[in-house]
């Protein structure tokens, strides 16, 4: 009896040890798919605009955006936060598509904007860098008679303040950092 407690005990010890040595290396080992808030800029003629960037691992996709409060030098437009999806492409790229609204100076709604992305993750997903292009549906007046977003037959066209081949992006993955005073 003394022996099948001392070699169940030992099983399950090994078991323990087992577990604890993949729960160790699991954190050390990037999570490629999870839920990651990234520190992005994109950029075209020099400027490097930034953004905060949410890859959730359901597929959403929550964006904050410099523009949305003025970034763009002489632009009279705001946006709204963008919210979209994305999906994996391949290993380490993913393709994802949002939409937002594009405001003027007064705060009246003037389109409907969709941002379409193709991002190449590092191989330890700690960075991206990618492609963007923004596609515009203006509202023909007002926003009672803005296109739906989703029906195939509305009409986007490029949107006049991005090259027709998009604009680089460039993402670092957020950490946590820890509390208390800074080094």
């Amino acid at each position: 009896m003394r022996r099948i407690f001392v070699l169940l005990a030992a099983v399950v010890a090994v078991i323990a040890g087992a577990c604890w040595f993949h729960a160790a290396a699991q954190e050390q080992t990037p999570q490629p798919w999870g839920t990651f808030i990234w520190w992005t800029t994109m950029g075209t003629g020099g400027e490097a605009l930034p953004a905060l960037l949410t890859l959730h691992q359901d597929g959403a996709v929550a964006v904050a955006d410099s523009a949305m409060f003025g970034a763009q030098p002489g632009s009279p437009s705001r946006i709204s936060p963008l919210q979209g999806v994305w999906e994996r492409t391949g290993p380490k790229t993913v393709g994802g598509s949002s939409l937002f609204l594009v405001f003027d100076a007064a705060g009246g709604l003037t389109a409907i904007a969709r941002s379409r992305v193709s991002l190449q993750f590092s191989d330890d997903f700690r960075e991206f860098r990618g492609m963007m292009s923004v596609d515009i549906a203006p509202c023909a007046f007002g926003p009672v008679f803005c296109p739906d977003p989703t029906d195939t037959k509305t009409t986007w066209q490029p949107s006049s303040n991005m090259p027709p081949t998009g604009v680089p992006v460039f993402g670092t993955r957020f950490q946590r950092v820890p509390q208390g005073p800074l080094p």
